[in-house]
């Protein structure tokens, strides 16, 4: 096959070219392995998150929670290593063409499922077919479009089964681009991606992954007692992982914890070994020698539900809100805990240009920056349509920091907008992710994750037709530029920036669509004792496949 001209084994130094986006984490924890002399006899660990799993079917995974979850339970062809580097996961390499469109992966002999059947790359091929159907209703099939006929299978113009992936045998799975993607390895490294094994997924049916004995695992951990809604569950060591004697870890039990201060008195206690933490406990605590801070790359902004007929239709109360709110005394009074005000739709740090090595944020600017008179002088010109004073709800989530941020939010605007009114409207988390799926709300604190280095998948949120523009934004040039950079302009990195920052422009300070607010941080309290965890870029909060408990 004489049109593949590299065929990557992925030392590091390959893995390094191939990402666009390096490791951000200020972290001191070891990361590296353990001399097998310095490993406690009993390796298991207790962990928390702030939110239950929602499900645990990757056609379906949306949040980080959730996420962090079953990225140890499923692995793909790729995975992310400690520095968030692709590296070869149930793939053993990948044949890439000379034009950059075309990937053929050749499978490991030993990929196997946890009751161990062989991993074929008929499953890629079904789990992949499955995400572009429209019958799916997939959230994230949308990360399809890079591959040709994506796009049309997912909008209904062509059968999915027209999806140029193709199983050249059991263990050579082929993938064709519409255009070169440098991305392309980091974002089949993420869950979403992983293989279904058809037969086992369509003799269950609805009953698939409903519950932990209704999954099929590819990855380091399989899952233990779980059912939909628990709050807690089990991951054990999977030992038909095709590289099980690499993970030390042979039981891990999580926990929802809701209130921090709970996580830090279990964690105290050493009934614990990681919490996460924020705000005035990231002060509190960041001398601790368990304390780990890591820089994410994921934006919180407020969105906008711009149903005709409501307030929040109006563009210039929704341009008085993004005027009104001080981001700088946000992050560092009230959250404090290492994240950083934002003034764009995209995060620091996400994407460079390769030519140039400048970051999108700083080329495109910073829209909507904090201006008490232009706020005024925005709802003024409300005021003529809307009258003296409207009444607005503020979905947030009932976590600690949630909650803090939502309180802010409603005094910036109250304070400085004579006449509105905001009630803040506080759920669990989950709840909170299905009333924005049904858009059951008027203004919600939201949030945004990395799944790999492409500018692109953040505009996704608002273009017309994405199954998570919850808030009903409509722009044709938007539409039109976004496009326009995922496809022609592809291969024109100085042009495709071009595209994004008007399409940035348009939709904060035209259409005022969204208030960007901050870039988060994830700080976390964990036992000295366990050591090697990842913490990566993309995807997932955490990985324990490299932890391990020291003596």
């Amino acid at each position: 096959m004489n049109k593949f001209k590299k065929t990557l084994f992925f030392s590091l130094a390959s893995a390094l070219f191939l990402s666009a986006c390096g490791q951000v984490s200020s972290s001191e924890q070891n990361t590296g392995d353990s001399d097998n002399n310095g490993l406690a006899e009993k390796q298991e660990i207790t962990a928390s998150l702030p939110a239950s799993i929602t499900t645990i079917d990757t056609t379906y995974t949306t949040d980080k929670n959730t996420f962090t979850v079953i990225q140890h339970l499923y692995e793909g062809l790729f995975r992310l290593d400690e520095n968030s580097q692709p590296v070869p996961g149930l793939a053993e390499k990948v044949d890439v063409s000379e034009d950059g469109r075309v990937y053929t992966f050749t499978l490991k002999e030993d990929a196997a499922w946890s009751n161990g059947d062989p991993v074929t790359a008929h499953d890629f091929v079904y789990a992949w077919t499955e995400l572009v159907d429209p019958e799916s209703a997939a959230p994230n099939a949308y990360l399809l479009d890079s591959v040709v006929n994506g796009y049309e299978a997912r909008t209904g113009q062509l059968e999915p089964s027209e999806l140029a992936v193709t199983a050249l045998s059991d263990k050579e799975f082929q993938v064709e681009l519409v255009n070169p993607l440098p991305s392309f390895l980091t974002l089949v490294s993420i869950v979403w991606l992983a293989p279904k094994n058809e037969a086992y997924v369509e003799d269950l049916g609805e009953e698939y992954a409903t519950s932990d004995d209704t999954g099929l695992y590819s990855g380091p951990f399989t899952l233990s007692n779980w059912e939909q809604g628990g709050e807690t569950w089990t991951l054990e060591k999977n030992e038909h992982y095709y590289a099980a004697e690499d993970v030390h870890l042979t039981k891990i039990d999580f926990t929802t914890i809701k209130e921090e201060q709970t996580g830090i008195n279990l964690y105290q206690s050493g009934q614990l070994d990681l919490a996460r933490i924020s705000g005035q406990y990231v002060a509190q605590f960041k001398n601790d020698e368990g304390f780990v801070s890591n820089s994410d790359i994921a934006n919180q902004f407020i969105d906008f539900n711009k149903e005709p007929g409501t307030p929040l239709a109006n563009v210039h109360l929704r341009r008085a809100i993004a005027y009104a709110i001080d981001k700088e005394n946000l992050v560092d009074v009230v959250l404090n805990d290492g994240a950083v005000a934002l003034n764009g739709l995209i995060p620091n740090n996400l994407y460079q240009n390769p030519e140039t090595n400048e970051d999108f944020r700083k080329y495109s600017g910073d829209y909507a920056v904090h201006n008490v008179e232009k706020a005024q002088e925005e709802w003024a010109l409300a005021q003529e349509e809307l009258g003296d004073s409207v009444e607005l709800s503020l979905l947030v989530a009932e976590d600690t920091t949630s909650s803090r941020v939502g309180e802010y939010v409603q005094s910036q605007i109250q304070e400085t907008l004579d006449g509105v009114t905001v009630t803040i409207n506080k759920q669990p988390k989950n709840n909170v992710n299905q009333s924005r799926t049904d858009s059951n709300y008027e203004m919600s604190i939201s949030g945004w994750i990395a799944g790999d280095s492409n500018l692109g998948y953040y505009f996704n949120l608002y273009e017309s037709d994405s199954a998570y523009n919850y808030g009903s934004y409509a722009n044709d040039d938007f539409d039109r530029l976004v496009k326009d950079a995922k496809t022609v302009l592809a291969n024109d990195i100085d042009q495709q920036f071009e595209n994004y920052k008007e399409a940035e422009r348009i939709l904060l300070e035209e259409d005022a669509a969204q208030v960007p607010l901050y870039q988060s941080a994830s700080n976390f309290l964990v036992n000295p004792q366990v050591e090697g965890i990842e913490y990566h870029l993309y995807g997932d909060y955490f990985h324990f496949r490299s932890a391990y408990v020291t003596e």
